[in-house]
């Protein structure tokens, strides 16, 4: 008899919010970022929206299911998704904030179950990068680079010394608890580069509590010296190194290990990622004129997934 594996099913809600939540931006302040909420929020029953702000509310509106191909073996999964607008600083306020989530669903069409964990464009300074990065073995130093960036304006520079390799970590951010990673996580995506020859470093997850006895590391290659390059580590391989019996519940922390001595990085845009859907499709919105204490609209989306397997009895 076949064994069934244990994966966590998608929930679509939450997709839509991590993008949204990550990949807000503020136009240089002018466009403020409301508070991003999922529907039902995970930690509480009721929340208090009226001493909220502005905020979005994400929630799905229900899922269909197909089959398609002549033999039935693979389904057509649609979300069909709700993100609600309620604004109290101004009407224009709230059309921004429209727009800004339009244009996310837009330039996520083709990639839309991630999550941005860093762009590096909310630093303001190199004080203000190490309250969130670190080195465990103090043979780095960590600054905020403006002259170089995949995108936007920012990435991280990390300088290693002669004293040994050295690394750069970070925490998970502490809603992390309710967004999708790490159980269901598949894939870490980021940029760099390095001043000159090439290295192999470690992508590291790992208990913060713990790091030495509960970690899996992917080794990659970094030889790009001009421009950043691309690298993408599959969690679902096998590690180059591991400790501890796995338990993603427990993993707080990403790092980037075993940078060689002498030598200097620049990374950005790391990226989190599952494959639970190949499309996003926006497909309007309407504004709620009758309301009269704010101002409020909903905008519509679809999630969707080509190709899923039917499952087969064994």
């Amino acid at each position: 008899m076949t064994t069934l594996t244990y994966s966590p099913r998608f929930k679509s809600s939450e997709l839509i919010a991590n993008l949204v939540d990550s990949y807000w931006d503020t136009k240089g302040g002018i466009v403020t970022k409301p508070s991003i909420i999922e529907k039902p929020y995970e930690q509480a029953q009721r929340l208090d929206l009226r001493n909220t702000g502005d905020h979005v509310i994400v929630s799905l509106e229900g899922i269909t299911e197909n089959f398609i191909t002549l033999g039935f073996q693979h389904l057509t999964v649609e979300a069909g998704m709700l993100v609600e607008f309620n604004t109290f600083t101004s009407r224009q306020m709230m059309y921004d904030h429209i727009d800004e989530v339009r244009r996310i669903l837009l330039t996520k069409r083709f990639n839309p179950s991630d999550y941005l964990l860093d762009g590096f464009e909310e630093y303001a300074n190199d004080t203000a990068l190490r309250a969130i990065w670190g080195d465990t073995t103090t043979n780095s130093t960590l600054s905020l680079l403006t002259s170089a960036r995949q995108y936007g304006t920012n990435s991280i520079r990390v300088v290693v010394g002669n004293g040994g390799n050295g690394e750069a970590y970070r925490g998970f951010p502490s809603t992390f608890t309710v967004k999708p990673y790490p159980r269901r996580l598949q894939q870490i995506r980021f940029f760099a580069k390095i001043d000159s020859g090439s290295d192999v470093i470690g992508v590291t997850l790992r208990d913060a509590s713990n790091r030495s006895g509960l970690y899996r590391t992917w080794n990659t290659t970094i030889d790009d010296t001009s421009l950043f390059g691309g690298r993408t580590v599959n969690i679902d391989t096998t590690a180059t190194s591991s400790a501890g019996t796995w338990d993603p519940t427990l993993i707080d922390e990403i790092a980037f290990t075993n940078l060689a001595a002498n030598r200097t990085f620049d990374i950005d845009h790391i990226d989190l990622s599952t494959s639970e859907f190949q499309f996003v499709e926006y497909t309007g919105f309407k504004e709620n004129t009758n309301t009269f204490q704010y101002w409020s609209a909903e905008l519509r989306a679809k999630l969707r997934a080509h190709g899923e397997s039917v499952p087969e009895l064994s």
